[in-house]
């Protein structure tokens, strides 16, 4: 394999570099996309939740047993992240945000207007 020469040494430093910004950018907005689609997730459990226990009224007749339930068996599935107290947060936040509907994250839902572009690494020297 032939070495890189000192002519080729600043072109070879660009691609390396457009690489490493290309890799962190997607890491980054896919870490974006995983948390807003979680929380989507969550509050849908949540109404799941709400919706079977409570019918939508403000007090469940049976809610603790529900939420034993499902705990057990989708913890038994998923191993982990659904526990007792974990449920009643997601259906606490339901509750506290089931007026809105969480679909996206903002940044999604502004119109853009105008010419929009992001700042490089080069720009702020």
């Amino acid at each position: 394999m032939e070495s890189l020469s000192e002519g080729t040494t600043a072109g070879y430093q660009q691609i390396h570099d457009g690489i490493i910004h290309l890799v962190d950018s997607a890491r980054t907005e896919t870490v974006r996309s995983v948390n807003a689609l979680m929380t989507a997730t969550y509050w849908e459990i949540g109404r799941r939740i709400v919706e079977f226990e409570q019918g939508g009224e403000a007090k469940a007749a049976y809610g603790a047993q529900l939420i034993d339930r499902l705990s057990q068996d989708l913890s038994r599935r998923y191993k982990r992240g659904f526990s007792k107290q974990n449920l009643r947060q997601m259906r606490v936040f339901y509750l506290y945000f089931q007026y809105i509907e969480i679909h996206q994250t903002v940044s999604g839902e502004f119109k853009q207007q105008g010419n929009w572009q992001t700042l490089s690494a080069e720009s702020l020297k």
